[in-house]
């Protein structure tokens, strides 16, 4: 199968390693956001949509919030779809027209926005694709505007819709074994908000075909509604209880955004982003959002990208990203992530290197990495077990044994640090200032994550595996679930009632 990015046509996986900087335990430090004026080293726009893991993630303010930049709130300004910063400086706050309104409120229902919003399955061989790029952008405002919101699901990249399917359906699992979703809901519905779009049309000569596998439709004229109502969804009684006024679930909300006069305003139509996959087409969440902050920079797009190069096996994945890390090379960061969740990166990389200009080797070296991996939802998991880098002539080890982990650091000898020592470390830190409920709920959470061990999730496309920055943030999040207990959310309750 092929996949867009690098060019177009089938991929040619060579065995070029990944490179990016390690964090925590080898996870993958994500891409940044750009900063006016053009893309940071791995730019590439910030996600939208991720569910939020902690009481953040509760509706506030009568829309529902679903993650760190969940559905848009006080008029639309969370920022778009893409991967998450997870260093550097924050980006400055910057509108992208109506992308950051109607067109990205639609998109981000992909974007793992359904811990509260659960999408219906869509039916095996829905999401077939379109004959061509105005079809498939047509086809996904039309299911909008007939209030099947469901046909969004199903009318995307399938890349795209895997990666909220699949999220979807494990935190859900999750909430509901922590009391905080009730046990009757169904993660086969879709509640808590409603799209309408009305008398939407596209400027199909002005469709601008940017190579073989990516076309920008041009949105003109129509209006989109977006209604919550917080009613509708089926949190617990005693969450409702201690939420009290800070959510209104007895009343709903709209906002209707005009796309015409919004057009009129810009002076330019609205691009929605089809790429090609296979032989078919489909609109992209991820495309939409990376061509409105190329409008938005006045940047476009490169003639040609870069070729996905994976590796062997997941082991030898993570063992690549470490050394390309190691060695600041950003191209082959760029080339070890997925060709179909990431293939708007590997078309953007030429951009990407010039904008982030010249990187340097750190002049560490990396001297043995052992790893563990298991299977996860979409691909397998692989945790450190032992590490070990040189760097200005000394050796530092750190090693995992069951839920203990040990750092070995010259001169310093060897630290070590288990699960069960977390509660107390914590109570001998934080004092008199963390409350005792807290410093067990958290010490639960922190020990269950070093049982588990984390790592970067690698999934496997045409025989090769990548890195996937986005399922490796679902899985830490889902690993941070995990360690809650139905307890520990009534004593955040409680903590929240004083």
């Amino acid at each position: 199968m092929s996949y867009p990015g690098g060019g177009g046509g089938q991929w040619q996986p060579q065995n070029n390693p990944y490179g990016q900087q390690p964090q925590q335990g080898g996870y993958p430090q994500q891409p940044q956001q750009p900063q006016q004026g053009g893309y940071q080293q791995g730019g590439y726009p910030q996600q939208g949509g991720h569910p939020q893991t902690g009481p953040q993630g509760f509706p506030q303010q009568g829309y529902p919030q679903t993650g760190p930049q969940g559905f848009p709130q006080q008029g639309f300004e969370q920022q778009p779809y893409g991967y998450a910063p997870m260093g550097g400086e924050p980006p400055k706050k910057k509108r992208t027209g109506l992308v950051v309104t109607a067109v990205v409120a639609v998109l981000l229902l992909i974007g793992g926005g359904v811990t509260f919003f659960a999408l219906k399955k869509a039916d095996p061989g829905s999401n077939a694709g379109q004959d061509t790029p105005a079809i498939a952008a047509k086809n996904l405002i039309e299911q909008l505007g007939s209030g099947d919101v469901v046909g969004i699901m199903a009318s995307l990249a399938p890349a795209e819709a895997a990666l909220s399917k699949d999220y979807m359906e494990s935190m859900t699992k999750e909430m509901k074994r922590l009391e905080i979703l009730k046990p009757e809901a169904d993660p086969n519905k879709l509640s808590g908000v409603e799209f309408k779009s009305e008398n939407i049309k596209f400027d199909e000569a002005a469709a601008e075909k940017i190579n073989d596998h990516l076309t920008i439709n041009k949105l003109v004229e129509g209006k989109i509604t977006i209604t919550s109502d917080a009613s509708k969804i089926p949190l617990t009684d005693k969450l409702v209880d201690a939420l009290g006024d800070e959510i209104n679930l007895t009343s709903s909300k709209s906002e209707t955004v005009d796309i015409t006069a919004e057009v009129k305003k810009r002076g330019t139509p609205i691009g929605i982003a089809s790429i090609k996959v296979g032989d078919k087409w489909y609109p992209s969440a991820f495309y939409t959002i990376a061509n409105a902050i190329l409008e938005e920079e006045k940047q476009k797009w490169p003639q040609s990208g870069f070729t996905a190069e994976g590796a062997g096996s997941a082991e030898d994945a993570a063992k690549q990203l470490v050394n390309a890390a190691l060695d600041g090379d950003l191209k082959k960061v760029i080339t070890l992530l997925p060709p179909d969740e990431a293939g708007v990166l590997h078309d953007l990389g030429p951009l990407l290197l010039e904008e982030a200009g010249a990187t340097k080797p750190t002049g560490a070296k990396l001297e043995a990495l052992e790893t563990d991996v298991k299977d996860v939802t979409g691909g397998k998991q692989v945790t450190v077990k032992k590490l070990s880098i040189t760097a200005e002539g000394e050796t530092v080890t750190i090693t995992r044994e069951g839920d203990c982990y040990a750092a070995e650091v010259p001169r310093q000898g060897t630290q070590k640090l288990c699960a069960d020592e977390i509660t107390q470390l914590l109570e001998q830190q934080g004092g008199k200032k963390i409350p005792a409920e807290a410093v067990e709920v958290i010490g639960r959470v922190a020990g269950s994550v070093m049982k588990s061990g984390v790592g970067v999730v690698a999934t496997e496309v045409d025989g090769k595996w990548y890195v996937s920055p986005i399922r490796s943030y679902y899985e830490l999040a889902l690993t941070l679930f995990r360690g809650f207990e139905p307890k520990d959310v009534d004593a955040l309750i409680e903590l929240m009632k004083k």
